[in-house]
């Protein structure tokens, strides 16, 4: 078994990395291909560095640089974006950006053949066989590991709001699952995921992952997979919440809004501020609310005892945002959130195009394929 350091190596600015998880569909039919291999082996060599096996085969992970800013990471992304259909089409493939296929078969599934996935595969059979997933994680420096640790335990309380922005998965197992994110519950089967517990310490974490070690719990740090988490060699505190967002100007949001809020929170440790007593229960529920019905739904917002609307909760958390944004000068990007208040999330934008194909999920997902195909082909960040 493996036994890599957890020393956290500090980030002294609050830089940005962005992984995004792609499908792999064939363009005329829209199916899950399972072609990871042999995209990644044709990868020419400054693009092959750049991406990631994921548990299955229909999935390919591109993984941006460490950015100085909102900008440069988006930049970034978008070229990656561009790279990646490039290199699928050559192998006569496309993109999907939504968080769950639509109609793939978990019977089907074909799985990386690497140990590290083998094993994840053993541990947990046919969760990992649904597991048809694909979301987005955002990396933000830290330059301390104690301030790393009040960071994610702070961050907890905005699981649910973030869910419910970048919800952008209702179907699976060719159905309206009715919930806003499924990737979110299909996911949520794995162990050691959603709603990470709180830590004392750098030591607290530490011990904690050398004891599931010692009861073969994982074999590494990595088979912790809390919605957000401390990550030890990158020295950031990692939001893994999202659905990833076909759309650019949504995905900048939410890597901007995480980043803001890290900064926050990173300034209030700096200054001392007691970091506050956030209820289980209502972080539990406020995360079910996300994955369920998105911006329509009541909670518990855990740091006042006070039951509001979701979309009220979404705009305290960009109070909380708010100051940092504006020194890190990303004000702007934060916009799209308030797009996304009236008008939806991603789920409610596709159920609206399921309604206009007469519930037909496949021209549903051919149509989403088109979308992805132009956003990839459009600007970096249309409106901005």
């Amino acid at each position: 078994m493996s036994q890599p350091s957890t020393a956290f190596s500090p980030s002294p600015q609050p830089t940005l990395g962005i992984e995004e998880e792609y499908q792999l569909c064939d363009p005329e039919t829209g199916a899950l291909m399972p072609a990871a291999n042999r995209l990644i082996e044709s990868a020419p060599e400054d693009l092959r560095r750049v991406l990631s096996y994921d548990l299955i085969q229909g999935l390919i992970e591109v993984n941006s640089g460490v950015s100085g800013s909102v900008a440069d990471g988006m930049a970034d992304i978008a070229g990656r974006r561009r790279e990646v259909q490039a290199l699928a089409e050559a192998h006569g493939l496309t993109l999907g950006i939504t968080g769950t296929h639509p109609f793939a078969d978990p019977d089907k599934t074909e799985f990386v053949k690497t140990d590290a996935y083998r094993w994840v595969r053993n541990q947990l059979h046919y969760v990992a066989r649904r597991n048809i997933t694909f979301g987005m994680h955002v990396h933000v420096g830290v330059d301390d590991a104690e301030r790393a640790i009040y960071v994610a335990n702070r961050l907890r309380a905005w699981i649910g709001p973030l869910i419910a922005l970048a919800a952008n998965s209702p179907f699976l197992d060719d159905r309206d699952t009715g919930w806003d994110s499924a990737r979110s519950f299909a996911f949520g089967m794995f162990p050691r995921s959603g709603v990470p517990p709180r830590l004392e310490s750098w030591e607290h974490y530490e011990s904690t992952i050398a004891a599931l070690q010692r009861a073969q719990s994982i074999e590494s740090a990595r088979h912790i997979w809390w919605n957000v988490r401390a990550h030890p060699s990158y020295g950031t505190v990692e939001m893994r919440a999202c659905d990833v967002q076909t759309s650019l100007r949504s995905t900048a949001a939410i890597v901007a809004v995480t980043q803001a809020l890290v900064v926050a929170y990173a300034n209030r440790h700096r200054a001392g501020e007691a970091e506050p007593r956030l209820a289980r229960a209502y972080l539990e529920d406020g995360r079910f609310k996300g994955m369920r019905f998105g911006l329509d739904a009541d909670v518990v917002d855990p740091e006042i005892d006070e039951v509001l609307p979701m979309r009220d909760y979404v705009r305290r958390m960009l109070l909380v945002a708010g100051e940092a944004a504006a020194s890190l000068g990303t004000e702007a990007y934060l916009d799209p959130i308030t797009e996304i208040l009236e008008k939806g999330n991603g789920a409610a934008q596709q159920r609206r195009m399921a309604d206009s194909e007469g519930g037909d999920l496949r021209a549903v997902h051919l149509r989403l394929l088109e979308a992805a195909r132009a956003e990839i082909a459009g600007p970096d960040l249309p409106g901005l």
